[in-house]
């Protein structure tokens, strides 16, 4: 009589998320006492961008009465509008089974991971209409390489570095196109501006590269709560964290179009 053996136990071990990316490339602010902006968002004041506005190249000769002067020759200028205030979002993850000991650890590490993998995605993917609203109409291209030349043109005219974000799907012709550069565990454009390719932005970008300031970040710790439903034995355990993701200015569009 031949024995039936149960099939060998194998926990996969738990990964990091992977750092290409929002999350990789957001400044994080520390945290100090509760978080005030999980209610009314974060409202981001513009230092280093709209400045055209308020600044020129003074053209006039030096003795120049104040009727000859010309409009361009006016020291003078507004501030820039400040961006829409950014809303705060939650994520969580669930996960339940019996109530033994053994069990409820691992429904808590499972609703835990879950949190831990699903989040940066799904905050790419509630950022993408935001991106994509304040940058209006996009440009269109019929390349990769000429999307980023527009972009990477933008920014250049605000002396800044940015970021660039785009679905995960372009990183293939990106880098077939020699439009990536490695930096630590970072990727950087010909010009030095950081690649956000989000799993996120394969639905909510899709075709479409938007350049942005570089991106600012608060976020509470997650926070795990667990029940017991005494009546059927089954615990069952919720992981959750607020976030709310903002930058200074949305600069550009391009859609690829080839």
């Amino acid at each position: 009589m031949t024995s039936m053996l149960s099939p060998v136990t194998f926990d996969a071990p738990l990964v990091n998320p992977a750092p290409v990316g929002l999350y990789g490339a957001t400044s994080w602010q520390p945290q100090d006492g509760p978080p005030r902006w999980l209610a009314g968002g974060v409202d981001v004041r513009v230092f280093n961008y709209g400045g055209e506005s308020s600044f020129g190249v003074w053209g006039a000769d030096w003795c120049a009465s104040e009727d000859d002067l010309g409009v361009n020759d006016l020291k003078d200028g507004e501030r820039p509008e400040f961006p829409a205030s950014f809303e705060a979002m939650t994520v969580w993850a669930y996960d339940s089974c019996d109530s033994t000991a053994l069990s409820r650890t691992e429904v808590r590490a499972r609703a835990q991971q879950i949190l831990r993998l699903q989040e940066q995605t799904a905050v790419e993917r509630q950022l993408s209409a935001r991106l994509l609203t304040d940058t209006g109409t996009a440009d269109t291209s019929a390349d990769i390489v000429g999307a980023v030349a527009q972009l990477e043109g933008i920014l250049a005219e605000t002396s800044t570095l940015g970021v660039i974000h785009a679905s995960a799907m372009w990183a293939a012709s990106a880098a077939q196109a020699n439009l990536i550069v490695r930096s630590g565990t970072g990727l950087k454009t010909p010009l030095g501006h950081a690649w956000v390719f989000g799993g996120g932005y394969v639905q909510g970008l899709g075709d479409t590269l938007v350049a942005t300031s570089p991106v600012f970040g608060w976020r509470t710790d997650p926070m795990v709560q667990d029940a017991l439903r005494t009546e059927t034995g089954k615990y069952a355990a919720i992981a959750e964290r607020s976030v709310v993701i903002g930058y200074e200015s949305a600069l550009g569009a391009v859609e690829v179009t080839g």
